[in-house]
């Protein structure tokens, strides 16, 4: 035969990594398009300003949980081949390193307010009748009484101390696959470019406050405070 003859299993491998890109890539858009203030400001329009306040962080994150349970879900059954298992006392520094990924994205949350970025206090002022107040048009640490951006948990080595711990997650899997690797190549590029987002609309949000922080603190790859 004079041509090469592709493997069943290669095309078979091949076909399941396009569609972990082409998943991703549509559910990135459908995230960062929800995420959008002209998505936020027709939500005002139709529904009224203040149940927009009160229901819409809530109900972004219900979406976002179930459409991650269904991809998860999905994901698992694509056909994948295994690149490396990494073996103990390695796979227990990897399972550590998530361990700690995931805390430094927990601690972002934290500095934010748990139940103010789960949705559940913006849904409590609507039921209740108390002053609804638009959620911040960006992720960052809050704006303390002095007018400057608090340097508090993990905001204190990273900009972006959610991104960064999911990233990490998703790096350190002590089993990694074809399909894995895809995945999380997909999602570093994510937070990059996701970040840098998030860095024009914290600029607009908060001007030079923002602008002082910024020089402060490292964009994602932590590194110690200054003092």
């Amino acid at each position: 035969m004079k041509g090469r003859v592709i493997p069943e299993a290669v095309t078979s491998e091949r076909a399941a990594v396009g569609r972990v890109v082409l998943v991703c890539a549509i559910w990135a858009g459908f995230h960062s398009l929800l995420a959008s203030k002209p998505a936020k400001d027709l939500i005002g329009r139709v529904a009224g300003q203040r149940s927009r306040d009160g229901l819409y962080r809530l109900a972004y994150n219900a979406q976002s949980v179930a459409t991650v349970a269904w991809a998860a879900r999905w994901f698992v059954r694509l056909p994948d081949r295994e690149l490396y298992r990494a073996g103990p006392p390695w796979s227990w520094l990897f399972r550590a390193g998530q361990v700690g990924s995931l805390g430094v994205l927990f601690s972002g949350v934290r500095v934010v307010g748990v139940l103010e970025f789960a949705g559940v206090v913006p849904l409590w002022r609507a039921l209740t009748g108390h002053e609804s107040r638009p959620e911040p048009e960006a992720q960052g640490p809050p704006i303390g009484a002095d007018g400057e951006m608090e340097r508090a948990g993990a905001f204190r080595f990273t900009r972006h101390p959610g991104n960064l711990g999911a990233m990490g997650f998703f790096l350190l899997w002590p089993r990694m696959t074809v399909n894995r690797a895809a995945l999380a190549a997909l999602v570093a590029l994510y937070v990059v470019l996701g970040s840098m987002h998030e860095e024009r609309r914290l600029r607009l949000a908060y001007g030079e406050a923002f602008e002082r922080y910024r020089r402060k603190v490292p964009f994602l790859i932590p590194r110690p405070p200054e003092r």
